[in-house]
């Protein structure tokens, strides 16, 4: 509250966004523990099971038997979960397959846990607090992405008379409270680009800083690399088409419950947007890298060897079923549920280079 007014009472839901995610203080994503997990607020694909980071593991070996050593960048990376789970899974073979660990991490509290965490790692690990940090490398390189964009402040606009008005948000004598304004120039320019037309009342979001940032994680790969980015979103046709999302896709998170008020309990909650698929391609076009394919996860993970992985571990359909069997089994269930995880998490794979025609022999086959 107290930064909206020294802002002058009223601020772009954008900038709202910003500092109820990310203030050093006060920010969602700005406390000691991680907020996600059974216990937190919500489940991603890489916390909530170790057979993600298992699959990745696969997948980087298979890169490495053409391309050795890959150079691994984990964007916002949390508490480093996944990056220890990727070295557990790649065990004594893991410096044979990883040349480097690069941890990207705006979080202070988490990067003090992963240096507790990742102490003693098999692999050199290197922590930065923003991409622009990584730096281009001569090795090939996997850039991962795991519900970034989703959780990037994002303008929110509605449909009125035939054009846009923009949402700020402003003080009020019992809180917080929108304000509609005529819609920036920027704002409106990124809807006329992806042949965007909102139907009266119909609200909508838009990451107007997609593009770049992509950008700057391809660029962080250099000239041989592969992107992974796993988000939740659509592209352009479907994300604003107001038969389903006329109410936008703006949601809060909190204890494992949805929300629709952004403004309830700014600092308390997740505030989540969903993708628009076409600003990373547009951004792979920039950059000169071509599209592997955007799959669900749970095609992803079958296209990257999990089938195969449960044979190596002996959890296979020949497996004799005891708990542990059924235990395994679940918790794969979990990421392939076709009514969930499996089908609303979507996995974007871009390449360049020689990663490009690996990753393609790799991943690519009939499905």
């Amino acid at each position: 509250m107290a930064e909206i007014e020294e802002r002058g009472g009223v601020v772009a839901f954008e900038e709202f966004m910003e500092l109820a995610l990310y203030h050093p203080v006060h920010g969602y994503y700005s406390g000691e523990k991680p907020r996600y997990g059974r216990d937190g607020d919500f489940l991603t694909a890489p916390t909530s099971s170790a057979w993600y980071p298992r699959v990745l593991a696969r997948l980087f070996i298979a890169l490495a038997g053409d391309l050795k050593p890959l150079r691994f960048v984990d964007a916002a990376s949390g508490d480093g979960s996944l990056i220890w789970e990727l070295l557990k899974a790649l065990g004594q073979g893991a410096g044979a397959t990883l040349a480097e660990v690069v941890s990207v991490e705006r979080s202070a509290a988490m990067r003090s846990r992963q240096l507790e965490h990742l102490d003693g790692a098999p692999v050199p690990v290197r922590w930065v607090d923003d991409i622009a940090g990584v730096g281009a490398r001569s090795e090939p390189t996997v850039v991962h992405a795991s519900e970034l964009f989703d959780a990037q402040p994002v303008v929110r606009v509605v449909g009125r008379g035939g054009g846009l008005r923009e949402l700020w948000v402003h003080l009020t004598g019992e809180g917080l409270g929108w304000e509609e304004r005529p819609a920036r120039s920027k704002v409106v320019a990124y809807f006329a680009r992806h042949g965007v037309h909102l139907v009266e009342g119909q609200l909508a979001e838009a990451n107007l800083g997609a593009l770049a940032l992509h950008r700057s994680l391809l660029g962080a790969a250099g000239t041989d690399g592969l992107a992974l980015v796993l988000d939740y979103g659509y592209e352009a046709r479907r994300l604003y088409d107001p038969r389903g999302r006329g109410g936008g896709s703006l949601a809060t998170f909190r204890r494992h419950r949805v929300g629709r008020d952004p403004l309830e309990s700014p600092g308390e909650v997740d505030l989540t947007a969903h993708v628009n698929w076409d600003d990373l391609r547009a951004a792979a076009a920039v950059e000169g890298w071509s599209e592997i394919g955007l799959w669900p996860l749970a095609e992803f993970l079958v296209r990257a060897g999990i089938g195969n992985e449960l044979d190596a571990r002996g959890l296979g359909m020949e497996a004799e079923l005891d708990v542990a069997t059924v235990t395994a089994r679940q918790e794969v269930k979990r990421l392939l549920d076709p009514d969930g995880m499996g089908s609303d998490l979507k996995v974007l794979v871009q390449a360049r280079g020689e990663m490009a025609e690996t990753a393609k022999s790799v991943l690519s086959f009939e499905f």
